[in-house]
C-alpha cells in the first residue's frame, strides 16, 4: 500500500467527499478527515473518516451496495478510491448522523479539477422523502 499513497505522513482535511454508485447516486460526507501514519513495518498507512447523514445512506442503500469514494483536498488534490473498505455505525434513526471509517483497497486516482468538477455536478444527491 505505501505506493498507493501520494501523501506525507500527517492528517489532511477533506474539503468535501461523496460515496458514489455506478450509476452516480451519492450520499455527501462531512467533516471528513484523512490520517497517513507508520505501521509496524514502517510503511506508510492511509485511512480515513467523515460523517453520513444515516437517512442518506439508507435510501441509497435500498437500490445499491458498490461505492466509490470522491473526495476533495483542495484545489489540485481530488482522488476517487475504487471500492474502498468501509466501517460504519448501524444505528438507522433518521436524524442521526454515523461516522465512516475508510480505507482505501487499491491506488487512488487523481481527478483532474475539471474532471472532478464534471462528476459533482452529474451526481444525483440521496436525500431524506
Amino acid at each position: 500500500m505505501p505506493s498507493w499513497i501520494p501523501f506525507a505522513e500527517g492528517s489532511y482535511i477533506i474539503e468535501r467527499a461523496y460515496l458514489v454508485t455506478p450509476l452516480e447516486r451519492a450520499v455527501e460526507l462531512t467533516e471528513g478527515l484523512l490520517e497517513v501514519t507508520r505501521d509496524a513495518l514502517d510503511d506508510r498507512v492511509m485511512q480515513g473518516r467523515a460523517y453520513v447523514q444515516n437517512s442518506h445512506m439508507v435510501r441509497l442503500l435500498e437500490d445499491e451496495e458498490t461505492f466509490d469514494l470522491v473526495m476533495d483536498l483542495g484545489e489540485g488534490f481530488r482522488y476517487r478510491l475504487v471500492a474502498p473498505h468501509l466501517q460504519a455505525g448501524k444505528v438507522f434513526e433518521p436524524t442521526t448522523r454515523s461516522l465512516v471509517h475508510f480505507s482505501p483497497t487499491g491506488p487512488l486516482q487523481s481527478l483532474s479539477d475539471p474532471d472532478y468538477d464534471r462528476l459533482c455536478r452529474r451526481l444525483q444527491l440521496a436525500t431524506t422523502p
